[in-house]
């Protein structure tokens, strides 16, 4: 287990993905496009934030929700990413870059969920496999208890 968020290869893909955003988006900003930017700059603060948050989570099903936030805040970058590009925003060979950051990313979140709902899983089969395991044991009937000479109060 890793002893810090620092360690994570997705946290560290989501904070070099915001650091090449925030970079490309400075380069082109005007006064009537500083909304545009300013959402793609949080946008991609945002994924990097969830990730940590899901990192300091206490449970498996928190962290599985802070990182499909993560993913969600991806999504939403890729899409403000692409309306910037169509408008001439972020130039061809930025957006070529940031999409391709932005897939190692989301690969990897991916890969981190899928982790997680198999720790679920089995977190949740544990107690089933008990109770099999109960039910495959019969129980001994009252008749079935026969009493020695040695059991007998007396």
């Amino acid at each position: 287990m890793s002893s810090g968020v620092r360690e994570l290869r997705v946290w560290q893909e989501s904070v070099a993905l915001a650091g090449d955003v925030i970079r490309a988006a400075r380069s082109g900003v005007r006064r009537e496009t500083r909304a545009v930017s300013d959402t793609l700059m949080e946008t991609a603060l945002a994924v990097s934030g969830h990730i940590a948050d899901g990192y300091a989570r206490p449970t498996i099903r928190e962290q599985r929700e802070s990182y499909l936030a993560a993913k969600r805040a991806l999504l939403r970058l890729e899409s403000h990413m692409a309306v910037a590009r169509h408008a001439d925003l972020l130039p061809a060979g930025s957006y070529t870059e940031l999409t391709a950051r932005s897939g190692l990313a989301s690969r990897l979140l991916t890969g981190y969920v899928v982790y997680l709902d198999r720790q679920i899983a089995e977190e949740a089969e544990r107690p089933a496999a008990a109770q099999r395991a109960m039910r495959a044991v019969p129980a001994p009937l009252a008749g079935d208890v026969t009493l020695g000479s040695a059991d007998v109060p007396g």
